[in-house]
């Protein structure tokens, strides 16, 4: 899922040695140090979400797309271009959560390595992002526009922005995260690893490991540490009051905790 810890995660194992793109998508507010994410796969994804009617964010609350015609062949040529190119290597990009059915029998023998974060953080990571942007479009601003941001927009913002998207938010979190869940039952248990975004600044040693020594990825483990910056996440905002089908609450945390119950070394 978006704002997962997926950017954190591609740059540490990009560090270790793994290719993950000629091109990547370069850094932006709420990813400053880059998405980490091949522009091949970036792009093709977009479209397919643009050709399936929907915005290229891919903030939708579907399991999964059906690329047309072109975009499926696209996604088919990809993948024998890079296999050709390399014995191993990866991408990163939350919209393949959409298009895993596809990508199961493009490349069958695939490994996925999934980050799971608790909704609540996802959603205040998102509204944060969000606010950000405003915050940092109108700082630049002089005069009055500086003055109204500052005595009127500014205090209210938030508040706003958590009324406006807390709930789309959890289901787009239910959506992606229930898209995981049947490609999990739907694959081989030895073939995807579950990782809790929470547990990663402590178990990474054992995820390199585990894609070196079950996998057979040939890596150099780079201590986690050198990338790992707390101070880049955002707060946890209180998300509860905001949401007022107070089903897919308790619908997102059943989700959650069976997915952890898939994160087994």
């Amino acid at each position: 899922m978006h704002r997962s810890g997926t950017s954190l995660l591609t740059q540490w194992l990009q560090k270790c040695g793994l290719h993950i793109g000629d091109q990547l998508l370069g850094a932006s507010t709420g990813n400053e140090e880059g998405h980490y994410e091949d522009l091949d796969f970036y792009e093709c994804h977009k479209r397919i979400l643009v050709k399936n009617k929907y915005h290229e964010d891919g903030f939708v609350n579907l399991t999964r797309l059906q690329p047309p015609p072109k975009e499926a062949q696209l996604m088919r040529n990809m993948v024998l271009v890079k296999n050709a190119m390399r014995a191993q290597w990866g991408w990163k990009d939350p919209r393949t959560c959409l298009l895993l059915q596809e990508y199961r029998t493009i490349i069958p023998d695939a490994f996925y390595l999934v980050i799971l974060r608790d909704y609540q953080s996802v959603v205040s990571s998102l509204i944060s992002r969000t606010y950000n942007e405003t915050a940092r479009k109108y700082g630049r601003k002089k005069g009055i526009k500086h003055f109204i941001w500052d005595k009127f927009g500014k205090p209210y913002r938030k508040e706003n922005l958590l009324k406006k998207y807390s709930e789309h938010y959890v289901k787009v979190w239910i959506a992606y995260n229930t898209a995981i869940l049947e490609h999990l039952q739907a694959t081989d248990p030895d073939h995807y690893l579950v990782v809790d975004h929470a547990n990663l600044f402590t178990d990474n040693e054992e995820v390199f490991h585990h894609l070196e020594n079950k996998w057979g990825f040939d890596l150099n483990y780079v201590d986690f540490n050198t990338i790992y910056k707390k101070q880049l996440l955002s707060n946890v905002l209180d998300i509860g009051a905001y949401v007022n089908d107070k089903s897919l609450l308790k619908k997102a945390a059943d989700l959650q905790q069976l997915l952890i119950s898939y994160g087994s070394w």
